[in-house]
């Protein structure tokens, strides 16, 4: 089939009563992309902090409606490309503006660059979307076939962005249902890319009450997308009700504070602050949450220096530890034939005969890219571009993650910053540890949408694995959330902690045993049904 050529189809059953019929063919490509953009954009409103899926579904409707008109375009593909790109780009750029405050936080080094970047990972992200309505149009066709089309080819592109060139995984389609709330537990069954494939679906059906004929596909559909949606919410609700309500200090497990200073990232790389800094996580260690607390959980990058290098420092926190154990992020430097290799590393602290022990360590393994680390490194060295965190040397990744042993704790599923948003990023902790251990550095984000976003999504780890998740986050949220996502304490930035028992766990979740296979089957059947339905018309 070329680009020229339309895609036949039966009025009476693919005749549409289209709402966007204005964007049909002949009518320009700037109307269609700018309402492309408005709707990507309208859709950030289902994810956190605002939670509002309506506006999610509004707009997954509003981008069928749009590829509907490519279809009928002379050059449809053409055309599919730039709606579905348009929609992506909207989308991205109103769900991660705030990217570009990382580049003030050395504004006479970074700011010039802040308009490309904030642009710039929009537009790239918005590719995935593009091709995935390219690859649409192969095999649109009338009625509600195509929506099992779009889910399909959408479903395959998520899955593609979150691994593809070091993945980035943000604000999947399955976030857009609140963590810790019924129809997100369906992510331990089938995880975020079936639960992503699922709500594009889902989501898309209304679309086919605007069709005149094919009124048994149309029920179909309909009927099909409302028992899948009350089944995950009567399954959500049967984990919930049977989980029983959350309780801070309920169970045997250690009590852990987890929590930050409250710095902006601004004030922690200010060299005229590190006293005042040093000041306030000492002085935490005394706060009565921290005092009754057996783990102190501090966040990536607590402070302004190398700290195994700082013994003042090192010596303030034996005399104020005790018989706690400390858990903090720090940049960390080896030698690696005769050159400084740095990394960015959790470091488990305690007390054992009179002098602070280093108990165990884990090193970042998924670095950011132009975060932590240059890709095309001679490239935009050349161009005078260098990556955000850089010491005198490059940041180094470190080996596969494991889990991580803490004393008076069970062992621990450790991740650093953004590591938490990857899905089965620690397969080898699956059925070892009882935790998960996150620290981060959220005042990068501002005090914006960035923060709620990160949180959300690290929530939805506890969902998929069936571990109890502990987060301490400079400038975002610091918590401690049980194996359903709900959160059993929380501190939103200041200094502060949030402070609970450690909460139980039972076992590995479906997903975590068995990973993507459920959206491995799922994929299939949608990608069957979608071929054999555009094949009968």
């Amino acid at each position: 089939m070329t680009e020229s050529q339309t895609i036949p189809s039966k009025p009476d059953e693919a005749e549409i009563r289209h709402p966007l019929a204005f964007l049909g063919p002949g009518n320009p490509a700037w109307l269609s992309g700018g309402c492309a953009m408005l709707l990507g954009a309208l859709a950030v409103l289902g994810h956190a902090p605002f939670h509002v899926w309506p506006a999610f579904a509004v707009s997954i409707c509003g981008l069928v409606l749009l590829l509907d008109g490519a279809s009928q375009n002379k050059k449809r593909l053409r055309s599919a490309f730039w709606r579905g790109w348009a929609w992506g780009f909207g989308y991205f750029l109103a769900g991660m503006f705030w990217v570009g405050n990382a580049f003030l936080v050395d504004a006479e080094k970074f700011a010039a660059l802040m308009p490309f970047a904030v642009t710039a990972l929009p537009a790239a992200m918005g590719v995935y979307w593009g091709l995935a309505a390219v690859a649409a149009m192969f095999f649109w066709s009338p009625g509600a076939a195509r929506l099992m089309t779009f889910a399909f080819c959408f479903g395959v592109s998520e899955y593609l962005r979150s691994h593809m060139f070091t993945g980035l995984p943000w604000n999947l389609p399955a976030y857009i249902w609140k963590p810790g709330e019924a129809i997100s537990q369906t992510a331990s069954l089938i995880g975020p890319y079936g639960l992503s494939l699922l709500t594009l679906w889902a989501l898309a059906t209304p679309v086919v009450l605007l069709a005149k004929g094919d009124r048994r596909g149309r029920s179909i559909a309909l009927i099909a997308a409302g028992l899948l949606a009350l089944g995950s919410y009567a399954f959500g609700s049967f984990q919930l009700q049977s989980a029983g309500p959350v309780s801070p200090m309920g169970g045997k497990g250690p009590i852990i504070a987890a929590g930050q200073a409250g710095f902006s990232q601004k004030d922690v790389w200010d060299p005229a602050n590190t006293m005042r800094i040093v000041e306030t996580y000492l002085g935490l260690l005394e706060t009565p949450e921290a005092q009754k607390a057996d783990i102190v959980v501090w966040p990536e990058g607590a402070f302004p220096f190398l700290l195994l290098e700082e013994p003042f420092v090192l010596d303030q926190i034996q005399a104020r530890l005790g018989a706690r154990t400390l858990a903090v992020g720090s940049i960390r430097r080896d030698l690696l034939a005769g050159q400084p290799a740095y990394t960015n590393s959790l470091l488990v602290f305690d007390v054992e005969q009179g002098g602070l022990t280093t108990r165990s360590v884990y090193d970042k393994h998924h670095l950011v890219p132009f975060g932590e680390y240059l890709p095309l490194r001679p490239l935009f060295k050349a161009l005078g571009i260098a990556s955000l965190v850089s010491y005198d040397g490059e940041m180094s990744p470190g080996p596969e993650p494991t889990t991580l042993s803490l004393p008076k704790a069970p062992l621990a599923d450790p991740r650093i910053c953004y590591e938490i948003v990857f899905p089965s990023f620690n397969k080898q902790a699956t059925g070892k540890a009882a935790w998960i251990l996150n620290v981060s550095i959220d005042a990068w984000y501002g005090d914006l949408l960035g923060p709620d976003q990160h949180y959300a999504q690290a929530r939805y780890r506890a969902i998929e694995t069936g571990l109890p998740l502990v987060r301490s986050a400079s400038g975002g949220w610091s918590a401690i959330v049980d194996r359903l996502g709900r959160p059993v304490a929380e501190h939103r930035a200041g200094a502060g902690y949030a402070t609970a028992r450690l909460p139980a766990t039972v076992g590995p979740t479906l997903y975590a045993r068995f990973g993507e296979l459920a959206f491995g089957i799922l994929m299939l059947g949608f990608g069957m049904l979608a071929v054999w339905r555009h094949n009968r018309h």
